[in-house]
């Protein structure tokens, strides 16, 4: 967090509404857009500093990425839940079809055996109706991998805001190489 900021003898000069040391008048117009760069560039600094409402919104991909964690586990949940309800379900046709073999061999009568076939047939539309299980899980393991992707990046994004939040405002002086940095002749230019 910056500390308390210095303030110039130059600033202070302007403040009290007093001329640079200079009488000459073109010294004094350059003092005025010195004096109106720097204040651009205290507001421009000021925009580029997270406010501590703004820092408050940096907890948002925290949050998001804690919701996306929770639409995870609950979806793992349905997984789990829809595989044990379908293996009940499979387990109790399995034991019907059993019984159904068991009946019609039992059954000397044609009807009876066509009943029994009846029953039969009814346990493998419900064997192929647990079909929708598998399907199920594969749509939602896809779901469930593109919210972790997601996480992951909003991770990714939050850690590095608060990477940026921690660094340093200014770089320092340009090294070799460096590209992006202004000349001392091109800032000359720039006040003349």
């Amino acid at each position: 967090m910056a500390g308390p900021r210095k303030v110039f003898r130059i600033e202070e000069t302007a403040a009290l509404g007093g001329a640079p040391p200079t009488e000459d008048q073109d010294a004094t117009r350059r003092h005025g857009e010195i004096m109106h760069e720097l204040g651009a560039l205290r507001a421009g600094l000021a925009v580029a500093a997270p406010t501590p409402r703004e820092r408050a919104h940096l907890d948002g991909p925290r949050l998001q990425a804690e919701q996306f964690t929770r639409m995870a586990r609950e979806l793992a949940a349905v997984l789990k839940d829809s595989e044990q309800a379908t293996q009940k379900i499979l387990a109790a046709a399995e034991d019907i079809d059993q019984a159904a073999n068991n009946l019609s061999a039992a059954l000397k009568d044609e009807i009876e055996q066509g009943l029994a076939q009846d029953i039969r047939d009814r346990v493998i539309a419900v064997f192929e109706a647990c079909n929708f299980q598998d399907l199920t899980s594969q749509r939602v393991a896809k779901v469930m991998a593109a919210l972790d992707r997601t996480e992951q990046e909003i991770r990714r994004v939050f850690a590095a805001l608060q990477e940026a939040d921690a660094a340093p405002p200014v770089h320092g002086p340009r090294l070799d190489g460096d590209r992006g940095h202004v000349s001392q002749g091109e800032i000359d230019v720039m006040f003349s």
